[in-house]
């Protein structure tokens, strides 16, 4: 702040409280002041009792305090206590007698930033107390804020939160009355960090901040937990019913478009909610309770809420009990591939094979993909297993061909997360450039939801990835939502019709129409049709006289080892189209039909 004063240069102010009841003292120190430097003004209030200085504080924002330890209505180190209640954040200098310098120095331990003894005070020293004193109050508070704040957010961190929530639970547990925890996670924000790099993704967090804070009351406290993640806690609420208008605001609040640096960011916010004294007693069980309560609501899907239950710590006991042996199945090599031939309904020839991911866990044995892929999702593992599912499918593929087998391709499954990881199309290129296999003997299998997500997103990927060479194919095609517009847009090659609807068209429901239909819409988009799951010849028949172009299915083979399938194809490569032979392979007692 600057101030002219009349014939003189610029100066900057500084407001200063002066709390003396000796008024020869006080009017030593104004003049000292007032001549001290030719580059500070100080604008002096002068009061005379601590009572006078502590109503003054909603009124006065002072730069520094000078006040004597001995005042009518206070005496030594309970002035300072009271001046550091009321200016919590202006400096603190006290001006004493030299009897009072013992009591001078406890106070400068208690909070004070220096004291000056009367009589040997001089211009340029208390110019010189004052300039430092203020210098130490900003480095102590800026420390204070560096530890107990967040940096990018200016929100409370952890270290605030609990000290925030400990008073919060006193004071509910002497009102009899509840609080409410709730922690709030960004749905897909690692995605648009990725994508849009980590600049928009801090500022999606600021703005994401703002709002949960302009969603909540004042008294209320909103903290940044670390990454994607806040919390926020309600006092004074008893029920569930009193937290669900704050939850909607803040979920309304968050999934409204936010436009950043030209970008249009669409977000969501999953929220788990911990009451107390119901679900915990202390910081750190209703952390844990609302953080439960959340993955249950993420798992549910984007921009819901949850309450914990106590159910949900068995699950959680479950979770980390399949995480723990995820990560160990990762680390021990315990996946592995099988293969399941696929037939061209026209020719009989074995056109290729999709290779299907199985767990070969060491306390439950093989395991199918339903045991454990929502697993590797959750956890983010399934990019890491994922790329080693392409790199040895291609490999094996690869190997076969070198057998001097006919010419095969090999079908590969993506999953939603996959198909987001921005290194996909690197790894796409990895796998083939190792192996040296044609890029167009990969299918990628992708479905339905995984498309219509993003539609605009996912077709640029998919043109991507037919710029590659690489085929691509819906699987389990008929169980999702496809806009027709979409479909005819994506540069696909392949649908594959689920096997459910393939297993039903010798019943009286619509398995057979439904097939039907995708096997007229495959032919009319000029895309194969593949029916997936076929087990009896009289499937495979209705399939055959229907235009499909491709079947798999346990009618040929199940699913199985490169070991045992490699004989398998050597004898049956080529299949007479009047006869089908199914010889018995090994199967690690898989039961699936694909």
């Amino acid at each position: 702040m600057l101030d002219r004063r009349e014939g003189e240069e610029e100066r900057e102010v500084r407001d200063v409280l002066l709390v003396e009841d000796n008024l020869i003292d006080a009017q030593l120190i104004r003049r000292l002041l007032r001549r001290v430097s030719s580059s500070s003004y100080y604008r002096i209030t002068h009061v005379r009792t601590l009572n006078d200085a502590v109503l003054s504080a909603e009124e006065l924002t002072p730069h520094v305090i000078l006040a004597d330890l001995n005042l009518p209505d206070s005496r030594g180190t309970e002035t300072v206590a009271s001046l550091q209640t009321s200016y919590p954040d202006v400096p603190l200098v006290i001006v004493s007698s030299w009897e009072d310098e013992a009591i001078s120095l406890r106070s400068v331990k208690a909070g004070a930033q220096d004291y000056l003894v009367k009589g040997h005070i001089d211009g340029a020293n208390l110019h010189r107390v004052i300039r430092y004193a203020i210098e130490r109050k900003r480095t102590e508070l800026e420390l204070v804020r560096l530890a107990h704040y967040d940096q990018l957010t200016s929100l409370p961190n952890r270290t605030l939160l609990r000290e925030r929530v400990d008073h919060a639970l006193a004071r509910a547990m002497r009102a009899g009355s509840g609080v409410a925890t709730l922690i709030l996670d960004m749905d897909r924000f690692k995605e648009i960090n990725d994508m849009l790099g980590h600049e928009i993704g801090d500022k999606l967090l600021v703005e994401a901040a703002q709002r949960i804070r302009d969603s909540v009351r004042e008294q209320d406290t909103v903290a940044r937990l670390g990454g994607d993640e806040f919390a926020v806690i309600l006092e004074g609420v008893s029920e569930a019913r009193e937290v669900l208008p704050v939850i909607e605001r803040i979920i309304d609040s968050l999934n409204e478009v936010t436009t950043i640096d030209g970008h249009e960011v669409n977000s969501s916010t999953s929220v788990g909610i911990a009451m107390y004294p119901e679900n915990g007693n202390d910081l750190s069980e209703l952390l844990r309770a609302a953080d439960l309560a959340m993955y249950q609501a993420k798992s549910s899907g984007r921009g819901r809420y949850q309450f914990f239950a106590d159910a949900m710590q068995e699950e959680a006991q479950s979770r980390h009990a399949l995480e723990w042996a995820l990560r160990r199945a990762v680390e021990k090599n315990e996946f592995e591939l099988v293969y399941q031939p696929q037939v061209c309904l026209r020719t009989g020839m074995v056109i290729g094979v999709e290779a299907l991911l199985r767990w070969m866990s060491p306390t439950r044995g093989l395991l199918t993909p339903y045991h454990f892929i929502a697993g590797l999702e959750e956890f983010g593992l399934i990019n890491e297993v994922g790329e080693w599912v392409l790199q040895t499918a291609c490999e094996q593929i690869r190997k076969w061909h070198a057998m001097d087998l006919e010419p095969m391709r090999i079908g590969v499954n993506v999953s939603a997360q996959q198909f987001e990881d921005p290194m996909l199309i690197d790894k796409i290129r990895g796998a083939l450039k190792d192996t040296k296999i044609p890029p167009e003997l990969l299918e990628l299998e992708l479905t339905e939801s995984c498309l219509m997500f993003d539609p605009g997103q996912a077709g640029a990927l998919l043109r991507e990835i037919r710029d590659v060479g690489v085929r691509i194919a819906i699987d389990d095609f008929g169980t999702g939502y496809s806009s027709l517009t979409y479909l005819n847009e994506f540069p696909l090659n392949a649908l594959k019709i689920d096997k459910n609807f393939v297993q039903s068209v010798e019943s009286t429901d619509r398995g057979g129409p439904i097939s039907n239909m995708i096997i007229g819409l495959g032919q009319n988009l000029g895309l194969e049709v593949i029916a997936e799951g076929v087990e009896t010849e009289a499937q495979l028949s209705y399939m055959r006289e229907h235009g499909c172009d491709i079947a798999q299915g346990y009618l040929y083979a199940r699913p199985a080892s490169p070991e045992d399938l490699t004989p398998w194809l050597q004898a049956n490569q080529r299949i007479p189209e009047t006869y089908i032979r199914s010889i018995p392979i090994k199967t690690h007692g898989d039961e699936t039909g694909t």
